[in-house]
């Protein structure tokens, strides 16, 4: 099984890193943005710290999170195709995509005349994702150093945000001296091993299920929630991050039409929610009993009896998904701040200030902390959203239908992602 997991792997990454076609489809491209955004944000945490609040009830509660964040996904398209407007404007060659996305696709670009509210939550909304990113950057690398660490077992905080804070200095000098496409390439090659290993990790856990079946030995684990069901459910709630990374699709409209975007958010949604639900639940016969649920590199263990080479697999995705999800928040934290002082920001000063406060942010939090905390940072963004949605049905020409169905279901979408925003709490 070995053998077949690393080809399996080897070959899925190779092809979509290397395949002309793959590389040359627009399509393709706008797929694998918000796709790879969304399994980088939590795919290698979600198991253990879902198990750790829910016990058995992980797989529906990744469900619930999942008909959560589809819901949000279809006012954000909602938002795509009606509180938009082309924005006109050139972009540095050098510049990363998200980047040029945020600096073109959101300028002011309110079409409702008079309509004075919207345009103030849009704007805010905006101020909102830019600290939601600086919150998001500090988790990913804190996560990455924490996966590095751990192969040295070592687990001490402080190692942790001293390796975050490395990484990020060296992150904010090269957006600052050379623009964060001299990091593009690697960004490419880490989503294509990511999407990889995810692939053969899904199933080399199913062959192992199976085998257990075959053999009369499959058995689930007795696992109890964590606590009572309204902590649980705070829990679920600061764990919003697994499923976030969608709104990217919002932003890429210097790159990709309207529809195709739409089209492509949606196709990243599905795709993401059938291996978040599938792998959840086959790592559920894993669980041994013991407490992973504030480990967040528990699937390393996890992991390790079903196939010698996966831990290994499993370490080199974390440190690539991790790193280019950095790489692509700073680059689209960036492009928001320059458009919220309408220019006037050079790029150097952009990424400069990123890096300070991420690294403030390091040291203010720890691993656990930081996940809730950028949870409730992205709830808030998404109910800001939601909020534009409703507004947006409210005032334009839309059937009947569509407007009732947006607004009821904008602003219960707008409550839950309040409620997310101000309830979440970290596992543990």
């Amino acid at each position: 099984m070995n053998v077949a997991i690393l080809l399996v792997a080897l070959a899925i990454g190779g092809l979509l890193a290397l395949s002309p076609r793959a590389r040359g489809s627009d399509a393709w491209r706008a797929t694998v943005t918000p796709l790879s955004s969304i399994m980088g944000s939590g795919f290698l945490i979600s198991a253990p710290l879902l198990v750790g609040a829910t016990g058995a009830y992980a797989p529906l509660a990744m469900g619930g999170l999942l008909l959560v964040a589809y819901g949000i996904g279809s006012m954000l398209r909602f938002n795509i195709r009606w509180a938009e407007r082309d924005a006109d404007g050139g972009a540095d060659a050098a510049e990363h995509r998200l980047h040029r996305g945020h600096r073109e696709g959101t300028q002011p670009h309110w079409t409702f005349g008079d309509r004075q509210w919207v345009r103030r939550i849009e704007r805010a909304s905006h101020v909102v994702l830019a600290g939601a990113y600086i919150i998001s950057i500090a988790y990913y690398l804190q996560l990455l150093s924490a996966f590095v660490l751990d192969r040295f077992s070592a687990h001490d905080p402080t190692a942790i945000r001293a390796l975050t804070t490395a990484v990020l200095v060296t992150i904010a000098a090269v957006g600052a001296t050379a623009g964060l496409r001299a990091l593009e390439r690697v960004e490419t090659y880490a989503v294509s091993l990511n999407l990889g290993v995810i692939v053969a990790l899904l199933g080399a856990l199913a062959a192992h299920a199976l085998g257990l079946i075959a053999r009369g030995a499959f058995t689930l684990p007795a696992l109890s929630p964590g606590g009572d069901r309204w902590h649980s459910a705070r829990v679920v709630m600061g764990l919003l991050i697994v499923v976030q990374g969608f709104e990217t699709s919002r932003f890429l409209g210097s790159a990709h039409p309207r529809e195709q975007r739409v089209r492509t958010m949606r196709a990243a949604q599905l795709v993401a929610s059938v291996i978040y639900l599938v792998f959840v639940s086959l790592m559920l016969p894993l669980f041994d009993g013991h407490d992973y649920g504030t480990d967040v590199t528990a699937i390393i263990a996890l992991v390790t009896p079903v196939a010698v080479v996966l831990p290994t697999l499993v370490f080199l995705a974390a440190i690539g998904s991790q790193f280019s999800a950095a790489v692509a928040d700073d680059a689209g934290c960036a492009g928001l701040i320059r458009t919220i002082a309408s220019g006037r920001l050079p790029s150097r000063a952009a990424y400069a200030l990123i890096g300070a406060a991420t690294i403030s942010v390091t040291w203010c939090t720890d691993v656990l902390s930081v996940i809730s905390l950028a949870s409730r940072a992205f709830a808030l963004f998404y109910a800001m959203q939601c909020l534009v949605a409703v507004l947006t049905a409210t005032h334009e020409h839309h059937p009947v239908a569509t407007r009732w169905r947006v607004r009821v279901l904008g602003s219960l979408l707008a409550v839950t992602s309040l409620g997310a925003a101000v309830l979440g709490v970290p596992a543990g």
